[in-house]
């Protein structure tokens, strides 16, 4: 296999990647970004055909990326997010290598040893910036699902007419699952949600985004020792859109248009799927997030002393009507009786580090970190879910983290030149 050696190497070319990519670059710092497909791969290639941005363009906080012409307030479309990353890269001269998949990361005595399955890369630096999730996770349950049903991903899912006809159960109700049900629902297909505990956020409160709240009450500036168990680094996101401008996604009005909700599967026996009968108790979990948040709210606007607006019946859309809790539980589904022809898993994803080869992984397999620098010198992380803090993990925070990793890259750089020319 061919050898190439540079001074840092960048895993990943999604926003956390091309990122770090422009402060390296801006410090003339020589580096190479490999990526197994392309700019934005997982935003290009990963998520249906009408996805868009669940946070507003305003939280794009990568330098220089978002046109000034841009609604900040408005939601990107996902191939015009893709187009501005591609852009952006381009503004900059990002040296991504695209078609590279790495395999194994490890080290000889003196630098990095970067294998691919093209070639095999040498480098005094490596910055992981593939994010925190590298496949989709699959109850076990369906994984072994008969091939009379067609079983699909959220990340395999792209339009309705991609599916063979009949009706379509989706697995899993954070934002990908809600969006996908409520878009077949649409399109007149018989639809089926299995729904876990998952919270509602209301678009907008009080005259804002609820992203905004969040930012301005410090929620996305949250450190990860916030969190009182480490497992919540993973907990699906409320579900919420920013289809069409925006709006509140409920479950409540999901079942009124048409959707049926379901319990969690508790187990699948040859066609029929018995069923937890937990409905109602996802429902209450959900409006008691909404209810909670907008308390959050209140007491933040009572305690600032600012005056806003209260809030729109159109704020409060979702919310459960007096009848939304008087339904019969449904214990089975029968996928041959209900004339369900394709099962959608939209459960989360997995991570997959297995193939860094030093000791920086937890007893999960997660990296440990302190803000993205790991105990190995030269060995940095970037883009994982609270790596830092809250925003780490999404496009509003990538920037921040960036700065600060190239940062430490530039002064172990210039220190790992001082110690050879002392040599």
């Amino acid at each position: 296999m061919r050898k190439t050696k540079t001074d840092v190497i960048v895993i990943g070319a999604g926003q956390a990647g091309l990122a770090i990519s422009y402060y390296l670059t801006k410090a003339k710092i020589e580096h190479i970004i490999l990526e197994r497909g392309s700019i934005a791969n997982a935003w290009k290639n990963e998520r249906w055909d009408s996805f868009c941005l669940v946070t507003p363009n305003w939280t794009i906080t990568l330098p220089g990326a978002l046109d000034s012409s841009v609604d900040p307030d408005a939601f990107m479309k996902k191939d015009d997010f893709v187009r501005l990353l591609e852009n952006w890269a381009k503004s900059f001269r990002a040296p991504v290598m695209k078609g590279v998949c790495v395999t194994d990361l490890s080290r000889t005595r003196d630098e990095f040893k970067i294998v691919t399955d093209s070639r095999i890369f040498f480098a005094n630096q490596v910055i992981i910036a593939t994010a925190t999730y590298q496949r989709p996770k699959i109850p076990q349950m369906l994984s072994n699902l008969d091939p009379r049903w067609e079983l699909k991903t959220a990340i395999d899912y792209k339009n309705p007419d991609s599916l063979r006809e009949g009706a379509v159960l989706v697995v899993g109700s954070g934002q990908s699952g809600c969006q996908i049900a409520e878009e077949l629902n649409n399109a007149g297909r018989s639809t089926y949600l299995s729904i876990g505990h998952t919270g509602r956020l209301p678009r907008r409160y009080r005259g804002s985004d609820c992203i905004k709240w969040q930012l301005e009450m410090g929620w996305l500036d949250r450190r990860a020792e916030f969190l009182n168990d480490p497992k919540k680094r993973f907990s699906g996101d409320p579900h919420l859109s920013g289809k069409n401008g925006g709006y509140t996604l409920s479950l409540h009005e999901l079942r009124s248009s048409g959707i049926k909700l379901l319990g969690r599967i508790d187990a699948c026996d040859g066609s029929v799927l018995k069923l937890k009968g937990d409905v109602k108790t996802a429902l209450q979990a959900s409006d008691r997030y909404a209810v909670e948040f907008r308390q959050s709210v209140d007491e933040f606007i009572s305690n600032s002393g600012r005056t806003v607006p209260l809030p729109t019946s159109l704020e409060l859309q979702g919310e459960p009507e007096d009848s939304a809790y008087d339904f019969e539980e449904i214990e089975q589904l029968n996928l041959l009786s209900e004339n369900i022809s394709t099962v959608i898993v939209a459960t989360g994803f997995e991570f997959d580090f297995s193939w860094v080869k030093f000791p920086v992984l937890d007893e999960t397999g997660y990296p440990k970190t302190n803000r993205g620098v790991t105990r190995i010198p030269g060995l940095y992380f970037m883009g994982l879910n609270w790596m830092y803090k809250r925003k780490s993990g999404i496009i509003y925070g990538v920037a921040d983290d960036a700065q600060y990793i190239a940062a430490r890259v530039s002064a172990s750089k210039q220190g790992y030149y001082s110690a050879v020319a002392e040599r």
